[in-house]
């Protein structure tokens, strides 16, 4: 039993680290030129603040045409030789620095937000890695799992609440720093739902671990 556990824990992990590493891969180029972009927005901001005006920062916008502004852009077809319309959609904007976005309300945000991402997304797998170990132990189905278990399930749905917490801050700055004719800035993505449904499937486990105890301990004192 123990040891098909363990198989089961080892292949979720092999999993989970072979996504990551997926999607790192595929992403490879958005995510260096996203951690240059930071750093050089991060650079003419300090240079900004030095008096030097000339300074450009770069963010990224996700763009929602208006109404009958679909098609402002046109880019060449190699193939037909023609000019063809486009959508602007995701853009990387270069804007000068000192154009800060930040606000009140994205200061709050950004506050409570960050810190309780990193807490849930840590805790996440602290308490799993727990649970793992109590199991080896012998000890997989006493309260305190139950309430590993629980706890998981409001992780979970901590780091879902937390993500939209980062793409409202990352709106509010947006439309702050931005106006672009003829479109509306939007979110740029949306929290995956499958972290809410895994913390509310966690916190129903927990549940009935519990209820499944409290009948089990009833009918040994019946008998």
């Amino acid at each position: 039993m123990k040891r098909k556990f363990n198989i089961y824990c080892i292949l979720l992990l092999v999993a989970i680290a072979l996504g990551f590493t997926l999607n790192l891969y595929n992403n490879a180029d958005d995510i260096i030129l996203g951690f240059k972009d930071g750093w050089k927005s991060a650079e003419a901001q300090e240079k900004f603040d030095e008096g030097k005006t000339n300074m450009k920062q770069i963010s990224y916008v996700k763009l929602k045409a208006k109404n009958g502004n679909q098609f402002l852009t046109a880019v060449k077809n190699n193939v037909t030789g023609q000019m063809d319309s486009i959508q602007v959609g995701s853009v990387r904007i270069a804007t000068s620095a000192g154009n800060d976005g930040h606000t009140l309300p994205s200061l709050i945000i950004e506050l409570f937000t960050i810190p309780i991402f990193l807490i849930c997304i840590i805790g996440f797998w602290v308490v799993f890695l727990n649970i793992i170990l109590a199991v080896n132990k012998g000890k997989a189905f006493d309260k305190k799992t139950d309430w590993k278990i629980k706890l998981m399930g409001i992780f979970s749905i901590g780091l879902y609440v937390s993500e939209w917490g980062i793409i409202l801050d990352n709106y509010l700055q947006s439309i702050k720093m931005y106006k672009i004719s003829g479109y509306d800035i939007s979110f740029n993505h949306y929290p995956s739902c499958y972290l809410l449904y895994l913390g509310i499937g966690m916190l129903i486990i927990s549940q009935l671990l519990t209820i499944g105890r409290k009948i089990k301990e009833e009918q040994e004192l019946t008998i």
